[in-house]
């Protein structure tokens, strides 16, 4: 059963609809099981609710406690209404709302600027360091590592080879 009929059936039990619509109402709940056992469901629901329900009596009619009410708003509404008693606290509560969004970013903007500082940059922690060789004869060779900074420098292979083979004549010469 959809919702509509559902409504329509509840609203026959409590005796909204017009007559036309209520007959239709009542010649389509005698052909409908289901829907005889959701109004037999509603008239439950409504005699329980209707034997629970506190009644609570009052000494005065409605009528008085509503002019009473009315009275009293048009007297507030006749009141003058005193501004600046409260002074700065008043201004300030004002600009809260401007308040709390601008501080709300200051802080971000804060934290953002905080973790730039402490997170490491790879490329300035990389320490490149540019290292001229003067001599033809080293190359140099660089090597970053932790808190560490190597150095290599070597001869090159022509003079290598080229002392060595001093170093071999000399030798010789001490032979002979």
């Amino acid at each position: 059963m959809n919702r509509d009929a559902a409504l329509k059936y509840q609203a026959y039990l409590d005796g909204e609809l017009p007559e036309r619509q209520a007959r239709q109402v009542a010649e389509a709940l005698a052909q409908d099981p289901e829907a005889q056992a959701l109004v037999t469901e509603l008239r439950a629901t409504k005699q329980a609710l209707k034997g629970n329900e506190p009644e609570i009596a009052l000494p005065e009619s409605r009528e008085f406690y509503w002019t009473r009410i009315q009275r009293e708003i048009q007297r507030l509404e006749a009141q003058p209404v005193e501004r600046g008693s409260d002074g700065w606290l008043a201004v300030l509560a004002g600009w809260r709302r401007y308040l709390a969004p601008m501080a709300g970013v200051a802080v971000i903007a804060f934290l953002a600027v905080a973790m730039l500082r402490t997170t490491p940059n790879p490329i300035v922690d990389q320490h490149l360091a540019e290292i001229e060789n003067l001599s033809e004869h080293t190359t140099s060779f660089s090597f970053r590592s932790d808190n560490m900074f190597v150095v290599w420098v070597q001869e090159t292979g022509s003079e290598v080879a080229d002392s060595e083979a001093d170093f071999i004549s000399n030798d010789d010469s001490l032979l002979q």
